[in-house]
Order: C-alpha cells, then structure tokens, then sequence
C-alpha cells in the first residue's frame, strides 16, 4: 500500500514479460510456471545470513522449488548464507507480504532476497572487506542467467578458464561441474539437478551462446581423460589464431549435461599479438 511499494511493483510489471503471468495466482498457487520464465528479482536486507526464496508467506516449497532451490544453494556457493524458504531445514517463520513471494507468485520471475552481513547497521570498513566480497559474485552469477533462470540454474558450471596464446593457437582449458555448486552447501542431500553427467563443453569466440548463427566460431572442447563420465570433467582445446585480428578478443564457454540442460555462460579475454609471443589471456 506504501506508494514506494507500489512504485516498485509497476516497475516490474513493465520490465518482466506480461504473458508469462497467471490468471489467477492465488487460485494457481500450486501451478508451476515451468522453465521458459525469463526474470530475476533480487531484495537486499539486513541482516543475518540468509537467503530466502517462495514460499516464505508459508512453510512449504514452491512448485518451482527445483529450480528456485538450485539457484538458491548456488548462490550460497558464494556467501555461504543459510536458505530460508518452506519446506526447508533453516526456515525461520512465516513471513507474508514480501517482494520475494509476490515477484514469483504474480509475475513469475525467480525471486530471492539476500540478509546481509551480522548487523543491521553494518560498519562500513566491515561491510566492505567481508560483505561485499561475498555477495558481489553471487549477484553477477544472478545476473548471467537472468535470461532463462528456471534452465541454467540445473545446468552445469564452467568453474575455471585458463587460456595461453602460443604458435598460432590459444590453448583454452576448462573445468565444468554439474554438482560443486549446487551440493556445495552443508546439511542437505545432494540436489536433483547435480547428478548428471558433463557431456559437452563448447567454446564459442566472440559471439555469445544466446546470439550463435551458423558460420560463427564455434569449437567442441575434448574431455582430459577421454570419457565423458562424471559431473566433473576437465577439457581442453587449441583454437586457431590464424584469420583472428590482433588486438583483443572474447571467448564463451558454456557446458551441458546428461539432462540436456545447458548450464550458465563463462567468458574470458583474449589478447592476440601482432606476432605469436607467448602472452597468456587475461581475465
């Protein structure tokens, strides 16, 4: 009722798709919106060191729970907060009339929101040496997947990019997980969408996954040990240089799993020299 409030909810009625809204969302309740939902919303309190997510007006999961807890342990990856939400071992309390349940509930969108930090009045010193360091990265992850949330939070991560440009190639070396993320929290059982198996990993150069056509550059990494096997897997390939302008260059990596499902973009810098010299990538 407050009119900030209700600023903030026309706001995101302009930004998120209207036709992926239910009808009726109290009587759809128990209705998944599916995984084509694109939207991510995000509320920043303080304090206490959780991260919350539908359904918090009640104690019990929502029926895109899948989704919305993969996103959630992922994001506890980075900051280590407990998760608050139904059904859940750290829920705290009913809580009705937040963001969080209204942002998925009516409009869809795969809502969270974040306690920071230990004090409700953080010092600043502290908020920037230990709170921002944590939660920084978590909202950038957020933010890659933005797009198609409810699908690449059950996908697989590239967790590290290494390249090195060398005789006439850059040698780009990966490792993806299906499960280092999602099952990285303490006091909850594997998660079902971290079990799969890494059957690819592709590098894309200087097109993005999303925005690919045919005739772009696109390369099949190859598995270390020669066996696409485990839901983590170290890959390597050697990208020619030969027709790449010098200068400054991007690469993508993307991973899929055994599910099918096609985990968060990575990307990198690459720097290719007049001459072949032996400078190495930048992040």
């Amino acid at each position: 009722s407050e009119p900030e409030t209700q600023a903030v909810v026309e706001y995101a009625k302009k930004l998120f798709p209207e036709d992926q809204r239910k009808d009726d969302p109290e009587g759809q309740m128990s209705t998944a919106f599916g995984e084509d939902i694109t939207g991510v919303y995000i509320d920043i309190h303080a304090s206490g060191g959780y991260v919350y997510y539908p359904w918090g007006h009640r104690d019990a999961k929502s029926p895109d729970n899948e989704a919305l807890e993969a996103l959630g342990r992922k994001i506890s990856y980075f900051n280590s907060y407990k998760l608050w939400a139904g059904g859940q071992p750290d829920f705290m309390y009913e809580a009705a009339g937040d963001y969080s349940d209204y942002m998925y509930g009516a409009l869809g969108v795969a809502s969270f929101g974040y306690e920071i930090g230990d004090d409700f009045q953080q010092d600043c010193a502290r908020f920037e040496d230990e709170v921002v360091p944590i939660n920084l990265p978590s909202l950038i992850y957020a933010a890659k997947i933005a797009t198609k949330p409810y699908k690449d939070a059950k996908g697989p991560d590239v967790m590290e990019i290494n390249t090195r440009v060398f005789g006439g190639r850059v040698r780009v070396r990966a490792k993806a997980s299906d499960s280092k993320m999602v099952n990285s929290i303490t006091g909850f059982s594997n998660h079902p969408t971290g079990n799969q198996i890494i059957t690819n990993v592709y590098i894309y150069l200087d097109v993005h996954p999303d925005d690919y056509q045919v005739g772009d550059k696109k390369y099949n990494m190859e598995v270390l040990d020669d066996n696409w096997d485990t839901s983590e897997e170290t890959v390597r390939y050697d990208v020619p240089t030969r027709g790449l302008s010098p200068g400054r260059h991007t690469i993508y990596v993307q991973a899929i799993d055994s599910r099918g499902y096609k985990g968060p973009v990575s990307s990198k810098f690459i720097d290719i020299p007049a001459q072949n010299s032996n400078l190495r990538g930048s992040p």
